[in-house]
């Protein structure tokens, strides 16, 4: 990966008249093409097919907020789906029906009742000729998550990478994707309406047009705007994915939620990396397993662009040639980790349990619900250990429970986003899960392979395709050092 400079996007002093300022929305069209490379980044796990089709039903309006609507129909669930995209192209999600496709009215989506006919009626003006039709109605903050009426249900699908609006980031994620849209559109000067009017004053338009336009030839278009870390009521920094860097976008906004500063730093200088972890650490599995996501890159780990996942770790069971199942793979008993035991990888105290998420089908991850079934320990101070993706009422623990190092936890399962049966692991410096900042975990005593020979290192954090097994427990806890000595296997 590219190493980025630290670009000052803008930099505007604090203080000032804080007036409101309000731009008027700007709907703009979102193309079938646009929509299908949208949804590209999540097909996998919202379990779109190789090749469909989206059929654009047009756009509503929701109080100052616009929304633009696509429907297709997946022969194979024997579903259609209706599509919500935000104005500024980001996919929110979708609703999914057994029967007929959704119509499209001024403020919402009308889906026919089984007596509906339309025969005569008149769809302009949202006139029916006669039967049940279930209208949901969109607020400006999106499409409801779920809407009962009389005789159906509706549930509202949510991408994996929205923000929903009860969460302190939402306001955050709105303005950044706002800016991420002038910006691959290469429409700079449409940054400045959400600008503050303090900022329009400080910042001349030709500055803003230079310094983004920079940006973007320096590091490409945005693909992808991650949850925002909340360091103030004012101030977040979002992980932001561009063509050909990760970095972080540093916002801060006033209570009308315009900007009033905004910077575009490299990574580990807005997500500064906590280091390694002090407790001494084994593996939390029995025998040989392969790292399948996992380091320092981008293209090692898919959490890479995430503030707690970062240094996240994900293995599983595998033939030196990469199968990792028996038969045809289509049930997670075929996988060769399925069921394996799950061990404490160092003593502690259990702090988390999440219990009863099912399993997945193969290749069927859940994108709301990364860590499925999991358990939390801390270790030490600010030290905790999360394991993931855990087999449904596996659980041999409790909050509260004092463990060994190497005592059994769980069995490995496929809950959560995980597409097979696998593991999930991290570090953390937070007590609530899924919080604060990774540690780059390094594990004690392995074996391991090198030019085709098992060696054994002392201290060693995996990468991706990496077979690791465990040597020995340490006796007692020790800091881990910063270097790694290696041997042959036997000598």
């Amino acid at each position: 990966m590219k190493k980025i400079q630290p670009f000052l996007i803008v930099a505007i002093l604090m203080g000032g008249l804080l007036t409101s300022y309000s731009a008027p929305a700007r709907k703009r069209t979102i193309s079938t093409g646009e929509a299908l490379r949208e949804i590209g980044v999540v097909a996998a796990y919202q379990q779109f097919p190789s090749r469909y089709q989206l059929t654009r039903l047009g756009s509503l309006e929701a109080g100052e907020e616009y929304y633009h609507v696509f429907t297709t129909y997946l022969p194979k669930l024997r579903r259609w789906r209706t599509l919500v995209f935000a104005n500024s192209g980001s996919y929110l999600g979708y609703y999914q029906t057994y029967d007929q496709p959704a119509e499209l009215g001024k403020d919402c989506l009308i889906y026919p009742g089984d007596d509906y006919s339309s025969e005569y009626g008149d769809d302009a003006e949202e006139e029916f000729d006669h039967g049940t039709a279930y209208n949901i109605v969109f607020s400006a903050e999106g499409p409801p998550d779920e809407i009962k009426f009389e005789k159906r249900t509706y549930r509202f699908v949510s991408s994996p990478l929205r923000v929903q609006p009860d969460h302190p980031g939402y306001r955050f994620n709105q303005v950044a994707s706002r800016v991420a849209d002038a910006m691959n559109r290469s429409r700079y000067k449409q940054v400045r309406d959400d600008f503050s009017t303090s900022a329009l004053t400080r910042v001349s338009e030709r500055q803003t047009v230079e310094v983004l336009s920079g940006v973007r030839d320096k590091l490409g278009r945005i693909e992808r705007i991650d949850t925002p870390w909340v360091q103030s009521p004012d101030t977040a920094v979002l992980p932001v994915t561009f063509e050909r860097a990760v970095a972080g976008m540093k916002l801060t906004l006033t209570k009308g939620d315009k900007i009033e500063g905004m910077w575009i730093l490299p990574f580990k200088t807005a997500f500064p990396d906590i280091g390694n972890n002090r407790t001494v650490m084994t593996l939390p599995f029995e025998g040989k397993w392969r790292l399948m996501w996992g380091g320092d890159t981008r293209e090692q780990s898919k959490y890479y662009s995430n503030r707690i996942g970062h240094h996240a770790l994900e293995f599983v069971i595998s033939s030196r040639f990469g199968k990792t199942y028996r038969g045809d793979g289509r049930h997670v008993g075929d996988y060769l980790a399925f069921g394996r035991q799950i061990v404490a990888p160092a003593a502690g105290t259990v702090v988390a349990v999440i219990n009863g998420v099912k399993d997945n089908r193969p290749h069927s991850p859940d994108p709301f619900d990364r860590l499925g079934n999991a358990i939390m320990i801390q270790h030490a101070t600010n030290e905790f250990s999360v394991v993931g993706h855990l087999k449904l009422d596996s659980t041999r623990v409790r909050v509260g429970d004092q463990v060994e190092a190497r005592q059994v936890l769980a069995l490995c399962g496929n809950s959560g986003d995980s597409s097979q049966p696998s593991l999930y692991f991290h570090m953390q410096d937070s007590p609530e899960i899924l919080s604060g900042s990774s540690y780059h975990t390094v594990f004690s005593n392995l074996y391991t392979q090198k030019n085709g020979q098992t060696i054994v290192v002392e201290e060693y954090s995996p990468v991706r395709g990496n077979f690791v097994q465990q040597r020995l427990v340490p006796k007692k806890a020790e800091p881990a050092g910063q270097g790694s000595k290696t041997e042959v296997a036997g000598k």
